[in-house]
């Protein structure tokens, strides 16, 4: 009898210090856990945020022709300006804040130092243009994309027909490829005027050109008024826009270079 109430006092207090083990580790177990702090998450950018801040994100150049777009994204990972060039007549009116001065501050205050942009105003005729120094001022820099408002009007007042007109253009369309290949040419007119006879069909004429010789063309004319209240978009003279017209025509190219 002595022996088993020895043996069994031996089984209860093994029990006693299993137990007892097994309730010290669940505390230090507990302990354990209370004591280490969950990693933070790290929360992500705000994606709005960035493509507000990256061109290349909110991808403005949607509206351009693709070997542009191509080439503007190609530089932008180069750390490259993509070169820029406004060209034309005094339609431009680059130096009475018209339309080219106004573009080029929307285009630097959307695309950033990822482009730089250029205006160059000749009053010439385009036959005069390419067979002038102002095409190396031109294409000095080799610029990556020119808008090229061809004189046209200047043209008309000077007798240089749409053949010659065109024929300008395809040499300076050439003399770009070869010192940029990746270079584009997008042509516009220049504002439509009041009472002119040939005039409108040259430049219909010149779209159609355009549309031949696959080159882009940014037709603003069917943004301007009809011939009655023309008047109040262009100076007396007609030879450019007033500030009203100028509004007008910058509005159209700030659509198209600068994509929602």
């Amino acid at each position: 009898m002595k022996q088993f109430l020895l043996v069994l006092l031996a089984i209860a207090c093994g029990a006693v210090l299993v137990m007892g083990n097994h309730y010290w580790q669940e505390r230090t177990n507990q302990k354990a856990v209370a004591n280490v702090e969950p990693k933070p998450v790290p929360e992500e950018a705000p994606k709005q945020e960035e493509e507000e801040k990256d061109p290349v994100a909110k991808d403005l150049t949607a509206n351009w022709p693709d070997p542009a777009r191509e080439t503007y994204q190609k530089k932008v990972k180069e750390g490259s300006p993509f070169k820029i060039v406004i060209m034309g007549s005094p339609a431009l009116g680059a130096s009475e804040g018209g339309w080219a001065p106004q573009l080029k501050e929307s285009l630097l205050s959307d695309y950033g130092d990822t482009i730089e942009v250029s205006i160059l105003e000749w009053d010439t005729t385009s036959v005069e243009f390419v067979n002038s120094s102002d095409v190396d001022i031109a294409l000095d820099g080799s610029p990556d994309l020119v808008l090229w408002e061809p004189f046209n009007l200047v043209d008309n007042s000077n007798r240089v027909g749409p053949v010659q007109n065109h024929e300008s253009i395809l040499i300076f369309d050439r003399k770009l490829h070869e010192v940029n290949e990746e270079a584009t040419l997008i042509l516009q007119p220049p504002h439509p005027i009041l009472k002119a006879t040939y005039y409108p069909s040259n430049i219909e004429d010149l779209k159609t050109f355009a549309g031949d010789e696959g080159i882009p063309y940014l037709d603003h004319w069917g943004e301007w008024p009809e011939e009655d209240t023309l008047t109040d978009y262009l100076v007396e003279d007609q030879d450019t826009p007033n500030a009203k017209g100028y509004t007008l025509w910058k509005d159209y190219l700030v659509d198209y270079f600068i994509a929602d």
